[in-house]
């Protein structure tokens, strides 16, 4: 299966001005390299074919005669191979010349599409294509030259788009499909940056792929230069980028996703798009079956994590930010000065706290106000404890500790429970005590409790029942575990002092709820990801079931690759198993959430980031799972 991928090629051939012959060598060896790539697609430069520095010499017979007959030659030496291939070429067609795009596959043209806007220099030599539509005869064969075709193969549709035609923003074009950009623009201090931009973000607007190639290499230098970039975006994400300003031939080649484009606007309001009314013609091409084995693209296995450093110390900023206003807006709406909260020394009551304290540190109240609450239990262990007293004295809040082990021995009584049986009534009898502790303590002092369960607990279920599950605010319902552990330590590089050693422990403290006894030597043993397995494999399932969309088996693709030797096939798959029959079963959960805000693409609030019933079957995904 190919999984909804397509292996596009970008393709900057080096070229001589005015010399068809030369450049339809380099133009054959260019698509032989990428057919051996196993390339479906294969795009060239604007003008390719005879560079498009070429000036008034675009006008003469004689250079458009000899780039058909370059032409004839690329096709007949290429029969034999699969890749749909765009190539731009000056075109003589009644008794007017085009700056077009000849799209051909094996040997065979399917159309060609003239570019329409033109800027005034490029008036002198050709005609717009707009509106044209008209049969021609190119290498002795019949074509149509028209801007409406557009090139189909199954699911995969391929627009072909030249120069202001694909790089402006006043050109709307469909959503969900590959735009076969090509180009030729001079380089200019900060230009091709714009450009990058310009693409990426018409991507990201119209849910599209751009394989933009751009004319480089052996091109006029008389005025310009023409510095060759190749790109390939996906929805904003740049999968691949070519050098600049190199003075051979450039192959830049990766897989595009196209179920992801068509996932996404699945997603969308049908909000009309103006370029829906533009009237196409669709040609079929064919993709070759098989042949593609490894992914040529970067699966990213941390998909809520920014790779860059720079982004991702900004990513955690603007978050905690988020988080911060939230809670400052709901103390201001409710009247409330005074923030309660339950701080066990784990990830995510730490990262609650210091959004607490920030939004004090704002509203202008004192640290005071935060009633820091640890609750030691049956399973509260040395290094949590310390680590929770001392970022409270640190942050300066109000400390109180009230044990629930007493209060839990009781409840045991009074329910009949053998307190020997460690069974899940044993674990959630405790986290409802907590949770009984925290709200009745926020009534007493007339306080906010502040909830600090994350996305990743909430996808897997992993709260109980009216008991962490609840709370009156929560600021980290939308965070999901992986990226909370890079929160907590930006804030403790961001605070230093004190508090900074203490941060980074509670980073590297095991993941647990610390409901079971620790061991002989006060460690923790029960850890989370031994139960429910690894949160950043878990994260990587969230994103790519919620965002994209994909199927058990695409994610299980996808994680082989992003994890590389990390984790097997099985291995995987038995997370990703527990990931679908934990999701479903877990709905109920979700169904009643407490407020908190969004932050980014993926959340699972009911009121706005997923909606689903809570008696929904994971019948049809567990049974992919079982057939991988």
């Amino acid at each position: 299966m190919n999984y909804g991928f397509v292996r596009a090629a970008a393709l900057v051939p080096k070229v001589k001005v005015a010399d068809p012959s030369y450049n339809a060598d380099g133009i054959i060896e260019l698509i032989k390299k990428a057919s051996d790539c196993g390339a479906d697609i294969a795009v060239f430069p604007e003008l390719a074919l005879t560079a498009a520095t070429c000036g008034d010499l675009f006008c003469k017979r004689h250079l458009l005669q000899s780039a058909e007959t370059a032409l004839a030659r690329i096709l007949s030496e290429t029969s034999a191979l699969s890749p749909l291939v765009i190539l731009g070429l000056p075109l003589y067609a009644g008794g007017k010349v085009y700056d077009a795009a000849v799209v051909f596959q094996y040997g065979r043209i399917a159309g060609v599409v003239p570019k329409s806007l033109l800027s005034p220099a490029w008036k002198r030599w050709f005609t717009s294509g707009e509106n044209v539509q008209q049969q021609i005869t190119l290498c002795g064969q019949q074509a149509c030259l028209s801007d409406k075709t557009v090139f189909k193969a199954g699911d995969v549709c391929v627009s072909v788009r030249i120069g202001e035609d694909a790089l402006t923003l006043n050109t709307p074009l469909r959503k969900g499909r590959i735009i076969a950009a090509l180009a030729a623009y001079p380089e200019l201090v900060g230009r091709n940056g714009r450009v990058r931009a310009l693409v990426a973000a018409k991507s990201s607007s119209e849910h599209n792929a751009y394989v933009m190639a751009a004319a480089g290499a052996g091109e006029s230098t008389t005025d310009y230069v023409y510095g060759g970039a190749s790109l390939i975006v996906e929805d904003y994400d740049v999968l691949a980028e070519g050098a600049r300003f190199m003075q051979e031939a450039g192959c830049t080649i990766s897989d595009i996703d196209v179920e992801k484009l068509q996932n996404s606007l699945l997603a969308e309001s049908d909000a009309e798009n103006p370029a829906d009314r533009q009237e196409e013609v669709a040609v079929e091409f064919s993709r070759k079956a098989g042949g593609k084995t490894e992914l040529m693209r970067k699966v990213n296995a941390h998909p809520f994590i920014p790779e860059d450093k720079d982004e991702l110390s900004s990513r955690c900023r603007e978050i905690f930010e988020i988080q911060t206003a939230a809670l400052l807006q709901r103390l201001r709406h409710t009247g409330m000065t005074k923030i309660v909260l339950g701080i066990s020394g784990g990830l995510d009551s730490t990262l609650s706290l210091l959004v607490a304290a920030n939004a004090l540190d704002k509203a202008g109240l004192p640290r005071e106000n935060i009633y820091g609450i640890t609750m030691p239990g049956f399973g509260t262990t040395g290094r949590t404890y310390a680590n929770a007293l001392a970022m409270m004295r640190a942050l300066g809040v109000t400390i109180r500790e009230i044990s629930i082990k007493d209060a839990c021995i009781r409840h045991f009584e009074d329910i009949g429970h053998d307190i020997s049986v460690h069974d899940v009534t044993y674990e959630n009898s405790q986290a409802r005590e907590r949770t009984q502790i925290l709200m009745d303590f926020a009534n007493k002092t007339g306080a906010l409790h502040l909830g600090t369960g994350d996305m990743s607990e909430l996808a897997l279920g992993w709260a109980t029942y009216n008991g962490d599950h609840m709370s009156m605010y929560n600021v980290n319902g939308a965070i999901p575990k992986t990226m909370v552990r890079y929160m907590v330590a930006w804030v403790a590089l961001e605070l230093g002092g004190e508090i900074r050693d203490t941060l980074l422990d509670v980073v590297n403290t095991p993941i647990s709820p610390e409901l079971m006894p620790a061991g002989d030597d006060g460690a923790i043993e029960q850890k989370t990801e031994d139960i429910v397995g690894p949160y950043e494999l878990h994260d990587f399932f969230l994103y790519n079931f919620v965002r994209n969309g994909f199927s058990p088996a695409k994610i299980h693709y996808l994680a082989l690759a992003a994890f590389g030797d990390k984790y097997d096939g099985a291995t995987v798959k038995h997370w990703l198993t527990v990931f679908c029959r934990r999701f479903f079963a877990q709905q109920f959960k979700r169904s009643c959430l407490s407020d908190g805000p969004a932050v980014g693409s993926v959340g699972l609030s009911p009121r706005g980031g997923w909606s689903m019933p809570s008696d929904a079957s994971a019948a049809a995904w567990i049974s992919e799972c079982g057939q991988l």
